[in-house]
């Protein structure tokens, strides 16, 4: 399946419109950046992956005010204004299901929910990566509730506990990182991998 990602400048119409009748099939842009009707148009001719952070806060959003104190942990290395936020957080998760639903009915065909592998980043809540499996869980069966297929980022350490309820991955530089053949269970069923290298 051909793809393309357009993330930095998602907010200008002119930006998003100039790959609309580009020849590929899926396109992955931010949910927050990109609007109804635009989704609309991409909608046209490609399945349309929508881009969230699930695993932080990140400081420019429209919702971040909604997050409390004890739900955030420890800053993203590198990105001053994202903090990493508690998984096991009802808040947290009752911020996701509005995220998921704003997909829904934006018009996404699935999500790319980020940054789901504080345990390996050292987000300051100390969780075992089970805690992350199960906030995928979450998340994919809040996707199914919305009619939005769900893919795993990044989050390799996660794939064997996660493969059967993910429809697809997503891998920031696994040529880099030599790390693409960890996503042997995704394609052995099937399943794509969408691969971006910086």
């Amino acid at each position: 399946t051909s793809w393309d990602i357009v993330l930095n400048g998602g907010g200008s119409i002119d930006k998003i419109s100039q790959v609309i009748e580009d020849d590929y099939q899926v396109i992955d842009i931010d949910l927050f950046d990109t609007s109804k009707e635009t989704i609309s148009d991409l909608k046209a001719s490609k399945k349309v992956i929508c881009y969230f952070s699930a695993g932080s806060q990140e400081g420019w959003r429209s919702d971040s005010d909604e997050f409390k104190n004890g739900d955030v942990g420890n800053a993203l290395d590198g990105w001053p204004d994202e903090k990493w936020v508690d998984v096991k957080s009802d808040n947290v998760r009752n911020i996701m299901k509005k995220r998921i639903k704003m997909a829904a009915e934006n018009g996404c065909t699935a999500i790319d929910p980020d940054n789901v592998d504080g345990f390996v980043s050292q987000d300051g809540f100390g969780y075992d990566k089970s805690a992350y499996v199960d906030y995928l869980r979450f998340l994919a069966q809040e996707a199914q509730t919305n009619n939005l297929a769900i893919g795993l980022k990044n989050a390799v350490d996660l794939i064997p506990e996660v493969v059967n309820f993910m429809q697809f991955a997503i891998n920031e530089q696994c040529h880099e990182f030599r790390e693409c053949d960890q996503y042997k269970p995704f394609t052995a069923a099937n399943k794509a991998v969408f691969n971006i290298e910086y």
